[in-house]
């Protein structure tokens, strides 16, 4: 889905085609905006698979466009593709109090992550710096600049792109009390749209097999 879909959704509902009271800079910085409440709401509206080159140790962070981690999936494929199991850190300390210290490996077992903590995760046993892992994580969606840039996360977002772009335009006006309200209507709308979202994956989980 193109930026210019949303754009001329939006310009239609504000009845401004010709840019007059919004800019299309404007807009599009509205709809930049949009795509990273919408992934910090939803971390799987934009994810992304690499390999993730290990440090010395336990602590590892994530890339520097991440926004939290989802997976790690297994050891990198030079590393022999072992499957990486995740555990919480509870459960490894109730085990080996010392496990942070313990002799350090190329190859992962298991991984812990705290939301308390979202840009970095732990490792066992240690890493000796030569190890790598697939990682999956929630990424900062790259702005959207231009209007036949294509929007990072998917088409079925667009509802919630329109209703957030909307109110944010109006409030630039929030102190008339009709464009308060259409505000604060676009943005019930926006999380309602959300919720809902949530709910129905929670409701409806991938089938298996």
């Amino acid at each position: 889905m193109l930026a210019q879909v949303i754009i001329n959704e939006v310009e239609q509902t504000l009845q401004d085609p010709a840019n007059i009271r919004w800019s299309l800079s404007e807009l599009l910085s509205h709809l930049s905006e949009a795509q990273r409440v919408i992934v910090k709401n939803k971390p799987n509206a934009y994810s992304l698979t690499t390999d993730k080159a290990l440090t010395t140790g336990t602590r590892q962070t994530l890339p520097t466009d991440a926004v939290a981690l989802l997976d790690v999936i297994r050891n990198s494929d030079a590393k022999g593709s072992r499957v990486i199991r995740q555990t919480s850190r509870e459960d490894l300390d109730g085990v080996n109090p010392w496990w942070h210290a313990t002799t350090a490996e190329v190859t992962v077992t298991q991984f812990t992550y705290d939301d308390y903590d979202p840009l970095a995760f732990y490792v066992y046993p240690p890493n000796d710096g030569t190890g790598s892992v697939v990682i999956l994580y929630s990424a900062l969606p790259p702005d959207v600049d231009d209007p036949l840039d294509t929007m990072s996360i998917p088409d079925f977002y667009r509802a919630p792109l329109v209703d957030y772009v909307l109110y944010r335009a109006y409030q630039k006006d929030s102190e008339d009390a009709s464009n308060q309200s259409l505000a604060s209507m676009f943005f019930n709308q926006f999380m309602q749209g959300m919720s809902i979202m949530a709910a129905t994956e929670q409701t409806h989980p991938p089938a298996v097999g």
